[in-house]
């Protein structure tokens, strides 16, 4: 069943890349969002007709009370790579439990989740092994649950994303690196295609039990969303492979130093084995059209 009346969200990482255009997606369809924010700073999200509630996913009475008077429940907190005490287990796990627990406890019965494309019962990829965990979690929960799955993400935004890393390094370095072989599959799904699965979610009831996956309009290797990159900001470089086997020690040094926050770490090479692509893709079903294509749709790479 359709629900075009305005619900009241609370979209727990509202300010961060994904949530930075969900925000302003689910604002501007009629919805009324609540951010939780690990500051009290909200003045600004306030002043743009949001409002603001104090609290963090690993903090489980602040979640209770920044659910009060809410419809439904938007999780996209999670981390991609492990920095101190954020760690997949803390964050993309437990902060996930924490969320589940506080919306049973504040009687909110709509829960809508960002997992990621790929997670399955993987002890070995501790980043698709927590989100399957928490995608569990969720189903086990009772409450009426919808999970997202997407592709890495691309669009313009000011956070710190899987395209805008590499186009970095097609930037700055001499020569641009291609580790391993490149052929690691993506199937990139933009920014606003994401939102726009979230809302639909929000207010179609329909989606309530139901897993899907967001993939762009097209699967890329790695080395192909590389020469995007290069061709976005008019570099002309030569490529060099570098194997895996070269790169870890490195990332696993920086990764030991506080003071440095490495470009890749050992898990994330690690991930490349894997293939980020779906023969499901529920976008253009859900978004009511073609997915946003990745090629010819990155200039804001350049600046």
């Amino acid at each position: 069943m359709d629900d075009a009346t305005g619900k009241n969200v609370l979209l727990i990482g509202g300010t961060g890349y994904v949530g930075d255009r969900m925000r302003y997606v689910l604002r501007d369809r009629g919805h009324t969002v609540r951010l939780l924010m690990r500051s009290n700073d909200g003045n600004r999200f306030e002043r743009e007709g949001f409002s603001t509630a104090q609290g963090n996913v690993s903090d489980g009475d602040s979640l209770v009370n920044a659910m009060h008077g809410i419809d439904v429940v938007v999780n996209l907190v999670a981390v991609i790579k492990e920095k101190g005490d954020a760690t997949f287990e803390r964050i993309n796990y437990q902060g996930s439990v924490n969320v589940v627990d506080a919306a049973g406890t504040s009687g909110v019965g709509r829960l809508i989740q960002m997992s990621a494309l790929g997670a399955d019962n993987l002890p070995e990829y501790p980043y698709h092994y927590t989100k399957w965990r928490a995608e569990n979690y969720v189903k086990d929960s009772g409450l009426s649950w919808t999970i997202f799955r997407p592709s890495i993400v691309f669009g313009p935004g000011d956070k710190v994303q899987f395209v805008s890393q590499l186009a970095d390094i097609v930037k700055q370095a001499p020569l641009i690196p291609v580790v391993g072989d490149g052929m690691s599959r993506f199937q990139p799904v933009h920014l606003d295609d994401v939102s726009a699965a979230f809302a639909r979610a929000v207010e179609d009831d329909n989606t309530i039990g139901k897993t899907y996956d967001l993939g762009g309009a097209q699967v890329l290797t790695y080395e192909d969303i590389l020469d995007e990159c290069a061709s976005a900001l008019g570099k002309q470089k030569r490529k060099v492979h570098v194997p895996v086997a070269l790169m870890m020690p490195a990332a696993a040094v920086m990764g030991m130093l506080p003071f440095i926050d490495p470009p890749v770490t050992t898990d994330q090479l690690k991930m490349l084995k894997l293939d980020n692509t779906t023969a499901n893709n529920a976008t253009p079903e859900l978004v009511g059209r073609s997915p946003i294509a990745f090629r010819g749709n990155i200039g804001y790479v350049a600046g």
